[in-house]
């Protein structure tokens, strides 16, 4: 999955420029403040967090002005008001170094990914930045005020350790809530889940400040009050994954540092006044980089877990997709099968059938005008049945005909409602019975815009569902025909033709197999008029819907693709 843009780059990168630097100068004026009484380092830099988000959050063609940045406005910044002596510019040149071979390392070899939603990019956070590239800072500063005098040789270690912890420190608390929140932000949060993670700031600020307020003094234990901390660590890691992880540790980490400097808590080596400040942060930091580390680890296991569940939702749901289209596509080859197969039977039957039907037809109009039997006799009955069956022979041979011949409309702007009084006018002159006993009510949107059509064919279909709805009600009642605007699907009009009828209804195993050809319920039906009628409007790219109610009636409707009306024409 893509890693997101994070929210600065829709900033002006000379904007990004003075936030970043803003951020790193108050970072560094907070880091030499902690700076306790008979100390010379600080043992929590929160600049060398600051830097590293910086770079990895910026286009390696803004790095030059950056490390410039950040090496002139350390100095300044530990030191506000006053020239800063040149030990201070050789430890800035240090901690630049430091940020750049961290970011290069993460981005170069590690494929990092600011928003820690895996645990590659977390291990890689802290072996390569938080472990490795701060020994390149701490190192040679350390030796050099060592070897200006500033302490002595044997406090070398010492001094590492204080320095090396500190930017360590720095970059696992600082760097993942600066790249997590500027990558994500709120981004998937509901209001109630917003509010849950204030609720759980808040709750952790309050229970660490009383545990370390009130925790009995020790010397070098660890007081199990001062693991109350896990649970909500555990609950942001669970609830809000590595934002919300990063934010709890921060919070977790201002409280402690707060009090352990003030001389209580859990972590204060020794009673008060005994044991340096400094020492008593170096030991609490060792508490805070295991809850940091394991609850960036578990939120990042939560990450995949969740990027895992969404790659799987989603392949799920595009193979389906293509399952579904398959099973079309199947149908499709299936029905053009055999519309092929009955299309040569059409031919094969309209070529062996036709010519001796039209033998038959003539034989018996030539007997009717050479015999001239007596009406209501035997013989003219005779001729009348086998002239009636003549007609019907060849009304299936034309619906074979009509059915397996390949519909390619030649679609025609056009006005809709024309065809649809046209088809309604045809289908009540071949019913003349229907005319007489049946109530017709018209409602024709006279505004609907024209549509794309071919007027033969939709005649025919608007015919069939003209004439069955008339030959449904044998003993009267009413047709209502309705002509409108329809649901648009997606962005294409529909206009919708509504045929509704008060015969006696369609009972449901009927309606299921009403569109399939040759099926029929008329005695002298053929069951292809339903076929050839869906068969046009697909045509069309439109389709046929159909309710009905056993005893009560039935209504089509028929929705077909309106013309689209060119923008310049809407507005005039």
């Amino acid at each position: 999955m893509p890693e997101p843009k994070h929210i600065l780059q829709r900033w002006h990168p000379l904007g990004r420029l003075g936030l970043f630097a803003l951020l790193y100068g108050a970072s560094a004026w907070l880091g030499s403040n902690l700076v306790r009484q008979g100390e010379l380092i600080s043992a929590m830099w929160p600049a060398s967090g600051v830097a590293v988000a910086t770079l990895l959050l910026s286009r390696l063609r803004y790095w030059p002005a950056l490390a410039l940045t950040l090496f002139l406005l350390e100095p300044f910044a530990c030191l506000p008001g006053r020239l800063p002596p040149p030990t201070y510019f050789f430890i800035s040149a240090s901690n630049t170094l430091e940020a750049f071979v961290g970011a290069f390392l993460l981005r170069r070899y590690a494929g990092f990914r600011p928003s820690l939603e895996r645990v590659r990019d977390v291990l890689a956070l802290l072996v390569l930045s938080a472990m490795l590239s701060t020994l390149l800072s701490a190192t040679p500063s350390v030796t050099m005020l060592a070897s200006v005098g500033r302490f002595a040789w044997t406090e070398w270690w010492r001094q590492l350790r204080i320095f090396w912890v500190g930017d360590a420190m720095g970059v696992l608390l600082l760097a993942p809530l600066l790249l997590t929140w500027t990558t994500r932000g709120l981004e998937g949060w509901s209001r109630t889940r917003r509010w849950e993670l204030v609720a759980l700031m808040v709750t952790l600020a309050a229970t660490v400040h009383l545990v370390f307020r009130w925790a009995p003094a020790a010397t070098s234990v660890y007081h199990p009050v001062s693991y109350v901390a896990l649970p909500f660590i555990l609950w942001a890691a669970l609830r809000f994954e590595a934002r919300g992880t990063a934010a709890a540790m921060l919070t977790l980490a201002v409280v402690s540092v707060s009090h352990t400097l003030a001389g209580r808590g859990p972590f204060v080596l020794g009673p008060e006044g005994t044991t340096a400040p400094t020492t008593s942060l170096v030991f609490l930091q060792s508490f805070l980089a295991a809850v940091c580390v394991s609850g960036l680890m578990l939120a990042a296991a939560l990450g995949e877990r969740r990027h895992a569940q969404e790659k799987a939702i989603h392949l799920n749901r595009e193979l389906r997709q293509s399952l579904e289209e398959l099973a079309a596509t199947q149908q499709e080859l299936v029905r053009r099968e055999r519309m092929a197969a009955l299309g040569e039977l059409s031919a094969s039957v309209a070529h062996e059938v036709r010519n001796p039907l039209g033998v038959i037809a003539n034989s018996v109009a030539a007997l009717t005008r050479l015999a001239t039997p007596e009406k209501n006799s035997t013989a003219w009955e005779l001729l009348g049945v086998m002239g009636e069956e003549v007609t019907r022979l060849d009304h299936l041979v034309n619906g074979l005909l009509d059915f397996a011949r390949p519909l390619e409309p030649r679609l025609l702007t056009q006005s809709l409602g024309s065809v649809v009084e046209g088809a309604l006018e045809s289908s009540l002159r071949a019913e003349p019975d229907a005319r007489r006993s049946v109530q017709v009510t018209r409602a024709l949107d006279p505004n609907l815009p024209e549509a794309p059509l071919d007027a033969q064919l939709l005649h025919l279909a608007l015919s069939n569902l003209f004439t069955n709805a008339l030959q449904a009600m044998p003993h009267g009642g009413s047709l209502q025909v309705e002509l409108g605007r329809g649901e648009a699907r997606g962005s294409t009009p529909q206009a919708r033709v509504s045929i509704t009828d008060t015969g006696s209804g369609i009972v449901p195993d009927v309606m299921a197999r009403m569109f399939e050809p040759f099926y029929t319920t008329k005695a002298a039906g053929t069951g292809l008029g339903l076929a050839i009628v869906r068969r046009i409007v697909e045509a069309h790219h439109g389709h046929v819907e159909v309710r009905s109610t056993p005893g009560q009636g039935t209504t089509f409707t028929v929705l077909l693709p309106l013309a689209q009306v060119p923008r310049s024409a809407a507005v005039a």
